[in-house]
């Protein structure tokens, strides 16, 4: 997957990266995916070496507002330039660029829809470190900020030549004498508000790079870690890379909720489908069941007005529940209120019916590992050439499923996105609509 996806960059994005272990290489990577689209600014609130100018087109010294003027002025023959302060008279690199000019810059950034990439973090070609007190220099308002870490820091002791300020890390840490950094010392670093998230804005949305995940092992410790970032609230997701490889990406981990469609009024049954009972447990205890043990973070089901016996039913499960009171207009309804309470939480939705008790939790676990894979916008079950339920959504779509209307739910939007089809059995296609599927069901207690 290219990192701008993943990162999920658009135009008019403020992005920061802070941290060690591949933030210029990281934004080495985007300046060519990026001005593919849209055009591109570097900068620094630190320092950076004099080479990296080459992260650009070209590069434009700027010290005052008419410097900063004149550098937009001429940005347009170029697509992506880098700019920073003067060169500095102690060591072979360049100046950070102004706080001020920084904000300004912001302003142009946004109205013109470029993009601003700006390294907010020095670590000297480091994989992990702890932030000084001045550090990291971030500007008053940044779309995202991108903590960055080495997963070659992995067994390593905080006097390793790849931890920068080692005594701070140590303390940080609470790191013993010989103590070897463990997957849960880059989570606490990260996580901590005098590490990783040191100082970001309220108003920035926050996705890790695990960078150097250049082995199976690498991967396995990123993927271990990042189930603990992603517990963390602001979190938004974790991005396990290669960035030498032509694919940087390789997994982006992340919540992904389920949105259980519990609302239906049955006027094709006698009684209330979703608490008819298959094994002795009502059908809505086994798509939430499903959906928990399936590790969708939040679970969240929809309801209707007559839904107090569904409520009770699911008293003693960790869900949300969302009332419908107007089931009427369709099962639009029910995915908007549904979406509308995870939205802000979460990189993908996988909705559930009430009435499929076959789903298990392995097809959600497929689903997730699909999306993590490739960030599609669509993930659909498939047997016997018949699209299934229930279907993954990235976000991407969201605007859309909140445009749908009527009876037709998130199939509505199928034809605006490419759908992944992930080919699995038959029981993607039984839900008890009907008498016949009822007796059905109850033969196969």
């Amino acid at each position: 997957m290219r990192l701008s996806d993943s990162l999920r960059i658009e135009p008019g994005y403020v992005v920061a990266f802070v941290g060690a272990g591949g933030k210029s290489t990281a934004i080495r990577r985007l300046v060519p995916e990026i001005t593919s689209h849209s055009p591109v600014v570097v900068t620094t609130t630190t320092k950076i070496a004099l080479d990296q100018v080459d992260l650009a087109k070209e590069h434009f010294v700027v010290d005052s507002m008419g410097d900063l003027a004149s550098a937009i002025e001429q940005y347009h023959s170029f697509g992506s330039i880098v700019m920073t302060g003067q060169r500095d008279e102690n060591e072979p690199k360049w100046l950070r660029l102004r706080l001020d000019l920084v904000e300004k810059l912001i302003q142009t950034v946004r109205a013109e829809g470029w993009v601003l990439l700006i390294e907010a973090d020095g670590a000297r070609g480091r994989s992990l470190k702890a932030p000084a007190e001045y550090e990291p220099s971030l500007p008053s308002y940044c779309d995202l900020v991108v903590p960055v870490v080495g997963l070659d820091v992995i067994g390593e002791e905080s006097t390793s030549p790849k931890v920068h300020r080692s005594e701070m890390v140590k303390r940080l840490l609470g790191l013993k004498m010989g103590e070897r950094i463990g997957n849960q010392h880059v989570v606490d670093i990260l996580t901590s508000p005098h590490g990783g998230l040191k100082d970001i804005p309220a108003s920035s949305t926050v996705r890790i790079v695990l960078n150097k995940a250049d082995s199976n092992e690498d991967l396995e410790n990123g993927r271990q870690i990042a189930r603990g970032l992603i517990r963390t609230a602001g979190i938004q997701s974790v991005l396990l890379t290669s960035m030498m490889e032509a694919s940087p990406v390789k997994e982006s981990i992340a919540r992904v909720a389920g949105v259980i469609l519990a609302a239906g009024a049955s006027t094709r049954l006698d009684g209330l489908k979703q608490l008819m009972t298959f094994r002795r447990r009502p059908l809505v205890i086994h798509s939430v069941e499903t959906a928990l043990e399936g590790h969708l973070d939040p679970v969240v089901v929809v309801v209707g007005p007559e839904g107090e016996a569904v409520k009770n039913a699911l008293m003693h499960h960790p869900v949300h529940i969302v009332e419908n009171t107007e089931p009427g207009r369709g099962q639009s309804s029910s995915v908007h209120l549904g979406l509308e309470s995870v939205q802000d939480q979460v990189e993908a939705v996988i909705f559930l019916l009430a009435d499929m008790p076959l789903v298990k939790p392995d097809l959600l676990k497929a689903l997730v590992e699909q999306h993590r894979r490739s960030l599609a916008p669509v993930i659909a079950p498939f047997a016997q050439g018949k699209r299934g339920n229930p279907v993954l959504f990235d976000r991407r779509t969201f605007h859309s499923l909140r445009e749908v209307k009527g009876d037709q739910g998130g199939r509505a939007i199928f034809s605006h996105y490419p759908v992944v089809q992930l080919e699995w059995d038959d029981s993607v296609l039984f839900d008890v609509d009907s008498e016949e599927d009822l007796r059905k069901m109850r033969e196969m207690e």
